[in-house]
């Protein structure tokens, strides 16, 4: 009715026009109040300040504001609050208890796969949506209906590099080198040995750590006796760091394979600097590469906020994190039915950076996505190509 009478040709007597102008300033204005007056979806975001971690959460807070100012429509739909972890699963419990008691049925964030998964169960129990951008253990999403997972996974990661490895790189002799008390470590190792275990005429040792104790007089032992060709270090960048420093030094000429965590400039310069030859191969989660809208976007407004830095896939899956559950809040009308919400999520395709995604062609709430191999050291972070996987519409 009153768009109706707002179409009305306005006569010349005045008072009608008042009244026509009047009727239909006071129905938009109205309208804006009520749009205004829809409460904002609770939305808590999970960070680390701790170690280099905070790196990463530097990059994850870039994240947001871009897709911020790329997406103030979506944006605007959620009322946001950041919190710390610490680096501590201790810390990342009792946090995401109270934000479950303050109301928030809605948990973005995690690297950390110990913490990622505590998350997960907690939200199965205590029913949250959980969006994990960066956490690639499958365990995290594996046989549960409200946690997802922005980023390749290990499995998706362990594939990808066992065929780059013999494909690319040719070797025939890897040393695999895994940290018996980090889930992250001993889920990529097992997922990369299941798959070089097809290759023939490869041949493979471990070497185990526990964490504290990197065991050198060990690992020194095998390089010399099994004469490596290739070393896959399947732990925490720092650690990580240690132990390819420790081996360039002993022989320069050797090549380096890891997964994701290496995907963070900044801190690989930080870490790598005494050995500014090294060649450490990794599994990268985003490619600028990738000729999306979404991915030009990103990078547009990453850019233009900080015109000395380079796009991250910290940034850019905080970003399609956000701007998935966005979409999905969107979508259902009602953020606080839950299933509603989660039933968007499972059905829709998403445009994101790096193209289509969707959670329905995996058994799991984990995506097939392309694995993107680069090359780093305190000098270079260079794309070396790109392994594509199929995406198929579901009918």
């Amino acid at each position: 009715m009153m768009s109706f009478l707002c179409g009305l040709r306005l006569y010349s007597a005045v008072g009608y026009q008042w009244f026509l102008l009047s009727f239909c300033s006071w129905g938009i204005a109205n309208l804006t109040f009520a749009q205004s007056s829809i409460p904002k979806t609770k939305v808590a975001l999970l960070l680390s300040s701790q170690g280099v971690e905070q790196t990463v959460s530097y990059e994850v807070k870039r994240g947001v504001e871009v897709f911020q100012v790329a997406h103030p429509e979506l944006y605007q739909l959620i009322k946001l609050k950041m919190v710390d972890t610490r680096g501590s699963l201790e810390q990342a419990s009792s946090l995401v208890t109270n934000l479950k008691e303050q109301d928030f049925s809605y948990v973005i964030g995690l690297r950390n796969g110990e913490e990622a998964l505590w998350v997960a169960q907690f939200a199965e129990v205590n029913p949250m949506l959980f969006l994990s951008p960066l956490s690639t253990y499958s365990k995290v999403t594996l046989g549960k209906k409200n946690s997802f997972q922005i980023a390749a996974n290990e499995v998706l990661q362990g594939a990808a590099l066992a065929r780059f490895s013999e494909i690319d790189l040719e070797r025939k002799k890897i040393l695999i080198l895994v940290n018996d008390r980090s889930v992250y470590s001993q889920a990529f190792a097992e997922s990369f040995i299941k798959a070089i275990q097809l290759k023939a005429q490869i041949h493979t040792e471990i070497h185990h750590s526990n964490g504290t104790e990197l065991r050198i007089e060990e690992l020194e032992s095998k390089l010399n006796k099994f004469k490596p060709d290739l070393i896959v270090i399947c732990d925490e960048l720092t650690r990580s760091s240690v132990l390819a420093k420790y081996i360039h030094k002993k022989d320069p000429s050797m090549p380096f394979l890891t997964g994701d965590i290496f995907g963070n400039e900044k801190a690989v310069k930080s870490l790598l600097k005494e050995v500014p030859n090294i060649r450490i191969f990794y599994s990268s989660l985003w490619s600028g590469r990738e000729n999306t809208e979404e991915n030009r976007l990103f990078k547009k407004h990453y850019r233009e906020l900080w015109k000395n830095d380079n796009p991250s896939q910290e940034a850019a899956l905080t970003f399609d994190a956000f701007l998935i559950l966005t979409r999905s809040l969107k979508l259902s009308g009602n953020s606080r039915d839950l299933d509603r919400v989660r039933y968007f999520l499972e059905r829709t395709t998403f445009e994101t950076t790096q193209g289509k995604l969707d959670f329905m062609s995996s058994p799991t709430h984990s995506p097939i996505k392309n694995v993107h191999i680069k090359v780093t050291n305190a000098k270079i972070h260079k794309h070396v190509k790109t392994l594509r996987t199929q995406w198929k519409e579901k009918r």
